[in-house]
């Protein structure tokens, strides 16, 4: 059995949007959620593989929780430490008509 560390987890989502302009709104899909961080990233691709490894990271409020329902889903065993803050969520929007990213 394969022991990730993720000191930084996030929980990454990612949309698009038609185009950008300044101060107007912006009229975004729906967004993807997946989770992030270099050993989590790392225990996904071992388990997408056939191996076995399991995630420890810190995980806290919703984002944290959701974090760690995405990994179930991919069946990701984790071990987590409990948090005070909400686990980071990291943001992604592509412009559709630019091809633009903005993170």
């Amino acid at each position: 059995r394969i022991y990730t560390l993720t000191l930084a987890p996030s929980l990454d989502s990612a949309t698009i949007t038609p185009q950008i302009y300044p101060e107007g709104k912006l009229r975004c899909t729906a967004p993807v959620f997946e989770p992030g961080g270099g050993g989590i990233n790392v225990a996904r691709a071992i388990a997408h593989l056939g191996g076995s490894a399991t995630a420890i990271f810190p995980a806290g409020g919703a984002t944290g929780e959701h974090l760690v329902s995405l990994l179930a889903d991919e069946n990701v065993p984790v071990a987590t430490v409990e948090a005070k803050d909400w686990t980071r969520q990291n943001l992604h929007v592509h412009v559709e008509a630019s091809g633009e990213q903005y993170r």
